[in-house]
């Protein structure tokens, strides 16, 4: 059986022990926004390496580096994911320049919530979630050297805070953490970093967890 392109390239990253793919995006001609690929997503979902998504325009001038970060998780994966797409970002500034920051998006209340509770408090509720959010983002931030001037934490989903920041920050580049989920529970629960890539219009680097087994995985293969 015919491999598709993106088996084939998922193939080269094992038979090569790559580091990187990179791949050319395209501009829809009418919406003048980024077009990804079916192959585009199977390699975000799938391939073992990271995974650069570039568009076909130069970078702007004192432009940003984003990482878009997930600090209010005590989820160990979660936690190593941050560690590594924070490297990432100190490496990439170093040697090509701009300014690097840190942005996390925080949820906001459920309105089932208050709904259901009549003597919950809302406010109350986003103050805490809000001072979470704060605290862990100054704890990654003091780990890794950053000032707070380059964090941004704001509350809303992912999809709508981080293509925002990376617009008001004049971001040539998002580096985002994808989960590789793949299969029924992909398409039902949904891939927060997939939503926020459909919404960047910068390149974006998109890094797996330590420990990721691709479904590709030659190793794997029965």
């Amino acid at each position: 059986m015919a491999q598709s392109p993106y088996e084939a390239i998922i193939a080269e990253v094992y038979a090569g022990e790559h580091d990187i793919v990179i791949k050319g995006t395209r501009k829809h001609d009418v919406l003048e926004s980024v077009i990804f690929t079916p192959t585009d997503w199977h390699l975000l979902r799938k391939c073992p390496a990271p995974v650069l998504l570039v568009k076909n325009t130069q970078w702007p001038e004192n432009a940003s580096i984003l990482a878009s970060v997930h600090v209010g998780s005590e989820n160990e994966t979660h936690i190593d994911l941050n560690d590594r797409m924070v490297d990432q970002l100190k490496s990439l500034t170093d040697r090509l320049g701009g300014q690097p920051y840190l942005v996390n998006a925080y949820p906001v209340t459920p309105a089932n919530i208050t709904i259901e509770l009549p003597e919950f408090d809302p406010s109350t509720y986003t103050d805490a979630v809000r001072g979470h959010h704060l605290t862990a983002m100054k704890a990654l931030r003091q780990k890794h050297g950053f000032d707070e001037e380059f964090t941004v934490v704001e509350q809303g989903l992912p999809e709508d805070v981080i293509p925002d920041a990376a617009k008001k920050l004049n971001s040539a580049l998002v580096i985002l953490g994808t989960t590789g989920r793949t299969g029924f529970s992909a398409v039902f629960i949904g891939n927060t970093a997939e939503h926020v890539i459909d919404k960047i219009d910068c390149d974006v680097l998109a890094l797996k967890p330590a420990g990721y087994v691709s479904p590709l995985d030659p190793a794997t293969a029965i």
